[in-house]
């Protein structure tokens, strides 16, 4: 391969305060690098992931790794990429369109927030409540637990306190296990024990991501679950999640007929160059 340089930066999602929200590391201008470098470079950022993003007909190109695997879509390096964009004068306020693994998506600038339009939530299937209270490590999750999709499957599960949800202390080796036999990339647990509308945590071992911050995918599901289920049916939500961290940050969820926006604020961090 020929030397390669790229800008490389980091954006704090779901947030507008520095070192707060969800960390995501975004890659510019980079279509000839190849998976495995990609992957490489993932790793060695160390963030939960990171956007590689290119200019394409029409839109944006975007690809999105963990530091173990690509995976089809991520909520905070949505938000985190666009907002860069858009404060590089590369990507204007208004819709967007995101080309990814899962699918071609409108993404929304407007008044210095990001929203990425999700699919309608889908339940994929019913897992195992009591499997995971032991995995978890709480008798007391209320279920049902669902796996669901609004672009990348995910698990869900409710528990009834904010301290519970702190208290978690999941096995991570047989959460990754349960994950992978169950075809979802971690697990969120929420609840309504919340100054918001719910408090959540997401586990990903699978991915290579023990917990993530604050989870723009995993809130288009809880909204979702929320509303099929009864819990919390509503049009427009607020959720908190990333306190286990200190890394606090809120994701809004508005629905449009049956399909949910998630957006939030950004902040840059930091900027550098990869050479390689």
């Amino acid at each position: 391969m020929n030397a390669v340089e790229c800008g490389a930066f980091k954006v704090d999602a779901f947030t507008d305060r520095p070192f707060k929200g969800n960390p995501a590391a975004v890659v510019l201008d980079c279509p000839e690098l190849d998976r495995e470098t990609m992957l490489a470079i993932a790793g060695e950022l160390n963030l939960s992931e990171t956007a590689f993003v290119w200019f394409e007909e029409h839109g944006f190109r975007v690809r999105f790794f963990t530091p173990g695997d690509e995976i089809p879509l991520c909520g905070h390096a949505t938000v985190a990429t666009f907002y860069l964009l858009w404060c590089l004068g590369m990507a204007p306020e208004g819709v967007n369109r995101m080309f990814s693994r899962a699918g071609e998506i409108d993404v929304l600038i407007k008044d210095g927030k990001v929203w990425l339009k999700q699919l309608k939530p889908e339940v994929l299937g019913e897992l195992n409540l009591e499997a995971l209270k032991e995995i978890l490590g709480s008798d007391n999750l209320a279920g049902p637990a669902f796996a669901m999709t609004t672009g990348t499957p995910e698990g869900i599960v409710g528990i009834p306190t904010f301290k519970e949800l702190m208290d978690l202390r999941p096995d991570m080796e047989r959460l990754a296990e349960f994950s992978r036999e169950n075809g979802i990339i971690g697990v969120y647990v929420y609840t309504l024990d919340s100054q918001f509308d719910a408090a959540g945590r997401f586990f990903a071992p699978a991915i290579g991501v023990p917990e993530d911050p604050v989870t723009g995918t995993a809130s288009g599901i809880l909204a979702g679950y929320l509303r099929l289920t009864g819990k919390l049916v509503k049009d427009r939500y607020v959720f908190e999640q990333g306190h286990a961290l200190r890394r606090e940050g809120r994701v809004h969820v508005e629905f449009e007929g049956d399909q949910p926006w998630i957006g939030g604020k950004a902040v840059i961090t930091f900027e550098g160059r990869l050479e390689l």
